[in-house]
């Protein structure tokens, strides 16, 4: 091995060794997974590509993150929790990013997100490629087989390295891995080759050398087995396994080989690096942590006076004009659409995406049926600098894509201490109404509401689509936005009794208000998407009810609260009601509610839902489940009493 490869080795090494102690004299917070053993895969793959290319890690980073961008001092200043770590601190042992180097400790979840941050690569043309590293205990993980077809199938330019250490976590490989790995890469088309770190480690290192130089020269995908040991426990000191065989493997570590063969030059080396260890950390220790002051700085919300204006109406169908806006948004920037079933001449299942794909067909991107893939490569290509728009086909399968973004584009920008943004659209129709049944029919924004820089919205037919869709695309962070299924067919006609004037907010996203035109109401119906004509179709019986005046405003933004428009419409209503079709039970309604009495006291609150119970296919039962006239008109009976 050459003296260079030898140092960065020992230098991982050491460095991690110094973790465990730390751990172990309370000077560090959580947990640490070394890559004692495993220092070669590191600095092969890693360690041999440019600041060009990026490395997407897990849980057990150190090595890589090292080799890739040769910064062992700023992670140790990381994992102390001092201000001038890689992420301020806040990240920690499995949250890093630099460079082009991302790490995350969700098993599986970086798999996706690499394959879409090569996709990028590849649309730019720019001849970068990346290393995505799993375990094979991530080998469980579905959307890892997600992605090795959609990689394959779109000749995307990445190599998968998987190290092979025969643990998941404490599970030894024999009982919970069957088959075999390399019959996996190839069973989806994919180049495979296979290495180890034992011994010297001059073949691992050309081998990996070779697989960069076949991924650069072909563009497309490779995987790449690595043969490896932990010589430490998966995490600070949890460790069952058989001395003995731990013994093994030591026997076999290149380092350990190297030690026994040259002890002169190895001693000589390993003190160097100790000691510029050794003293960096007593210099370390005495920095400033991070401070809740800097970790919550964020940019400042600019509010203005809401101020209303008579609303116009555009009586094109809702389904065409929002295909419209998506048509002007590919049109007018190089954003991504990307979901399944959208390429022409289908178009998507609502149509939404109808004639996108003819017009570009380089950007409006068909994938398999696989949710969690889908918000994976969007994440990956918004963290590779583009604006894509992700669709599901119907609201329902968000929840397999929950994970991209409860723990992946919503965490992106605090979890890496503000240095990056993940601008990716979510887009999905939800609602029942259709017949469609249990599965197909939930309306479910409920289960997102409240994750960090997160936000959602919900179009509704009477607002135009393009506002929302081009503030959406202006963003900086992942957002989500709702559509009525039932709207889709629909034009925007108001039909409201006279008395009665629609006006409409000049918010960025704006909310439409319906109240008497020359008295004041007793009661708001805050409501959004499409159970906006259930509350307006009613507005002249709600008098006959409750005795009272009744007013209705149609938000489009969910979460956040819109606090300015609620404060403003409601500010004199004695009753607020808030409508929703989605089920009781911790739902937006009870989100709503909750705020406006922290902070408004005396008024009668109440939230109407959709029956706590799984939406039947049968059109009687279903419309008497999901949020309907009689609800309405119970709650408001309630307020009379």
């Amino acid at each position: 091995m050459t003296h260079r490869i030898i140092k960065n080795a020992l230098r991982i090494r050491n460095v991690e060794q110094a973790f465990l102690d730390l751990f172990s004299d309370g000077k560090l917070n959580g947990t640490v997974h070394t890559c004692i053993g495993q220092e070669l895969s590191a600095l092969a793959f890693a360690g041999q590509l440019s600041k060009r290319d990026f490395v997407f890690s897990n849980h057990r980073c150190h090595g890589h993150f090292i080799a890739y961008t040769g910064e062992w001092k700023s992670l140790m200043l990381e994992l102390l929790g001092k201000e001038e770590g890689v992420c301020g601190g806040i990240g920690s042992s499995q949250h890093l990013q630099m460079f082009n180097f991302f790490s995350n400790g969700i098993q599986g979840g970086i798999v996706p997100l690499a394959a879409g941050y090569a996709l990028g690569n590849k649309l730019l043309k720019n001849n970068n490629i990346g290393v995505v590293y799993i375990g094979d205990g991530t080998l469980g993980e579905g959307v890892v087989y997600e992605t090795l077809n959609f990689i394959s199938k779109k000749n995307i330019p990445i190599i998968v390295v998987c190290e092979n250490n025969n643990y998941a976590q404490s599970t030894p490989i024999e009982y919970n891995l069957s088959g075999s790995i390399e019959l996996r890469a190839k069973a989806f088309g994919i180049e495979y080759r296979e290495s180890s770190t034992f011994g010297d480690g001059l073949e691992i290192m050309n081998d990996a050398k070779s697989s960069i130089e076949w991924v650069k020269n072909n563009n497309k995908p490779l995987f790449h087995l690595v043969n490896t040991y932990r010589l430490k426990a998966h995490s600070k000191g949890d460790d069952d396994r058989d001395i003995k065989e731990i013994e093994k493997y030591q026997k076999l570590d290149f380092l350990n080989i190297l030690e026994k063969k040259d002890k002169k030059y190895f001693d000589k080396e390993n003190n160097k690096i100790k000691k510029e260890i050794f003293d960096f950390l007593n210099e370390a220790l005495l920095k400033k942590e991070q401070t809740k002051s800097n970790y919550f700085r964020s940019q400042e919300n600019k509010s203005k006076e809401i101020i209303f204006k008579k609303f116009q109406e555009n009586n094109e169908r809702f389904i065409k004009k929002i295909n419209n806006s998506f048509k002007n948004v590919l049109k007018n920037n190089d954003t991504i659409f990307l979901g399944e079933d959208i390429i022409d001449p289908y178009g998507g299942a609502f149509k939404v995406s109808k004639g996108l794909s003819d017009l570009y067909p380089e950007r409006v991107i068909g994938t398999s049926i696989s949710e969690a893939l889908i918000g994976g490569v969007a994440n990956g290509l918004a963290l590779n600098g583009f604006k894509p728009f992700a669709e599901f086909m119907f609201g329902d399968f968000t929840a397999l894509a929950f994970d991209q973004m409860l723990n992946h584009s919503a965490k992106f920008y605090n979890m890496y201490n503000k240095k990056i943004n993940c601008p990716v659209v979510f887009r999905t129709p939800m609602g029942g109404r259709r017949g469609y049944g249990p599965t197909h029919s939930q309306t479910l924004e409920k289960h997102f509401l409240g994750m960090d820089t997160f936000e959602i919205y919900a179009h509704n037919r009477y607002i135009d689509p393009n506002i929302i869709i081009e503030h959406s695309y202006k963003r900086i962070h992942p957002t989500l936005i709702i559509e009525n299924k039932v709207d889709y067919g629909k034009n925007a006609v108001l039909n409201i009794p006279d008395g009665y004037i629609a006006e409409i907010s000049n918010e960025d996203l704006p909310s439409l208000h319906i109240k008497p035109a020359n008295q004041e109401a007793d009661t708001t119906i805050i409501t959004y998407g499409g159970m906006a004509e259930i509350a307006i179709e009613n507005l002249d019986e709600y008098f006959i009810h409750h005795d009272s005046l009744v007013k209705i405003l149609i938000i489009t933004r969910i979460d956040p609260i819109p606090e300015e428009i609620l404060i403003k419409v409601t500010k004199n209503s004695k009753n607020i009601i808030f409508l929703e079709e989605g089920m009781s039970g911790g739902s937006v309604g009870d989100y709503f509610i909750s705020w406006l009495t922290q902070n408004f006291k005396n008024k009668n609150y109440r939230t109407i839902s959709s029956e706590r119970i799984s939406i039947p296919s049968v059109k009687g039962l279903e419309n008497e489940i999901l949020t309907n006239k009689k609800h309405i008109f119970n709650k408001l009976e309630e307020l009379s009493e």
